[in-house]
């Protein structure tokens, strides 16, 4: 008879971290597209958007699935099915503008920034030092969001901005969930 292998609080952690990290190369391809094809036609660009919208809405909601009492992913199912509705409106819908776009890349930022700044808000409650870098990440998120929606740029160049914003972003992510991953029965301690 085999033995019984019992999952830990770190070993589902560490899970939760390797589904951000691809959600973390999504991002990064999708900046990539963005910065060096933005002449691409606003319906494919749309349904870029849409699929990076449903992964990172998929990958917060099964975060909040898979928490096992976490604290640090309490809020992740509201973000999730906002981004999740949002990326099935942009594949959906037909685009004929790149304002439609335009404005939901900048709500997908501001969910984006919003979800850093309750993870760092964790962070300080638990006195990890990640906590001013996780908010701070989350701060400039919601600026460049509110800046993508407001749109003082040419569409061209915003739809370069954007690309590159995604793609630091994308390697900041990375950089976090990698770290994080490494100090994952630490973590555990303090929020689970």
């Amino acid at each position: 008879m085999g033995r019984f292998i019992r999952t830990t609080s770190s070993d589902k952690f560490k899970k939760l971290m390797s589904t951000s990290i691809a959600s973390s190369v999504v991002l990064i391809l999708v900046g990539f597209v963005m910065l060096f094809l933005p002449k691409l036609t606003n319906k494919i660009i749309g349904i870029i958007i849409g699929v990076m919208f449903l992964v990172s809405g998929f990958n917060m909601v099964y975060k909040y699935l898979k928490r096992d009492g976490a604290k640090l992913y309490s809020f992740n199912m509201i973000f999730g099915i906002i981004l999740f509705v949002l990326g099935l409106i942009i594949i959906l819908v037909p685009f004929s503008v790149s304002s439609f776009i335009t404005v939901c890349l900048g709500l997908y930022l501001v969910v984006m920034g919003a979800n850093k700044i309750t993870y760092g808000v964790w962070f300080k409650i638990g006195n990890d030092p990640a906590w001013l870098i996780t908010v701070v990440i989350g701060i400039m998120l919601i600026v460049f969001g509110i800046m993508v929606i407001v749109n003082p740029f040419s569409s061209l160049t915003i739809t370069q901005l954007a690309g590159a914003f995604l793609i630091i972003s994308g390697i900041l992510d990375m950089t976090d969930v990698i770290l994080l991953r490494k100090r994952s029965d630490e973590i555990t301690k303090i929020f689970w």
